[in-house]
């Protein structure tokens, strides 16, 4: 299995509105910067973006600059097999520890010998990540 790590995430607020995701993802990449995991979602008339990028003080400065609110989230990041039932051995780990989590998302190319990069977001995010590299 994957050794789990402290990471950061970037939140970003933006409106709910056709094309946003196209946006976000354009200023980033224009920036020269890759995201390696997102989650985006709607509540109402807002629309919430989770990224974990390969530079996130670029991505963030130059979202920032263009309207944007964002914050920085410390977060677990898990890279593991991209094989079927390493999502489970990850959770049953944290499970066992009696740990809540707040969310998780992550990517993967469903690829062979490829790696999978899994986010999770806990108020005890030390704590996941000592039960996940148990």
């Amino acid at each position: 299995m994957g050794k789990a790590k402290l990471a950061r995430e970037l939140v970003v607020g933006a409106d709910n509105k056709v094309g946003m995701l196209a946006e976000v993802s354009g200023i980033i990449s224009a920036a020269g910067v890759n995201i390696s995991a997102i989650s985006a979602y709607a509540m109402g008339e807002k629309a919430i973006f989770r990224l974990v990028t390969s530079d996130n003080d670029k991505a963030e400065n130059v979202l920032v600059q263009r309207g944007f609110n964002v914050t920085e989230n410390e977060v677990v990041a898990v890279n593991l097999p991209d094989q079927v039932g390493k999502a489970k051995e990850v959770s049953e780990k944290i499970k066992l520890a009696g740990i809540n989590l707040d969310y998780i998302y992550g990517s993967t190319c469903g690829c062979a010998n490829t790696q999978a990069l899994m986010i999770i977001g806990s108020k005890e995010n030390k704590r996941v990540m000592n039960a996940i590299n148990s």
